[in-house]
């Protein structure tokens, strides 16, 4: 069963959506919720229920917003295919205040040529902030896009002390 609460936070509530193996999901909560679960159902195969999860959860994405240390929180990793997964937890090893390129993630993955693929699995990614794709920018400078907005991006990364040309 896959659940989800609603959780606010310095940018607006997010809803986070968990299973018993951890955290699948994590959304601006800018629609109405029957079709945020409608959307939910494609991309993962179920509907979630709007239930109480875990506080650590909460405590996780409110304290990744504001650039303090995250608790450890579990991950789901089931919907993501193998080169998804190699490429974001190696995105996890990026710390707060630091920004890597796209090519360097692909090399740091084992796939040097796939910085194009690795633009894609950021922008797929269902859990951002807390798996932190806004610490990936382009080679060619700027902060490039990001699924919540370029300004939630920029203010991530400066109230994270990442320096931004």
């Amino acid at each position: 069963m896959h659940c989800y609460a609603e959780v606010r936070t310095d940018f607006g509530v997010f809803r986070i959506v968990c299973s018993p193996k951890g955290i699948t999901s994590i959304h601006p909560a800018s629609q109405r919720a029957s079709d945020f679960e409608k959307v939910y159902k494609k991309r993962f195969g179920e509907y979630p229920l709007n239930r109480d999860i875990p506080d650590t959860y909460k405590k996780a994405i409110r304290a990744a917003l504001r650039a303090q240390p995250v608790p450890s929180v579990a991950i789901d990793w089931t919907h993501f295919t193998p080169f998804q997964r190699k490429v974001l937890k190696k995105l996890q090893k990026v710390p707060a205040g630091k920004v890597q390129t796209y090519a360097w993630l692909a090399r740091q993955a084992g796939h040097p040529k796939a910085a194009r693929a690795v633009g894609n699995v950021m922008a797929q990614n269902p859990i951002p902030v807390l798996i932190p794709c806004h610490r990936i920018v382009p080679a060619s400078g700027g902060i490039g896009n990001y699924g919540l907005g370029k300004k939630l991006k920029k203010e991530l990364l400066s109230r994270e002390g990442a320096f931004l040309e």
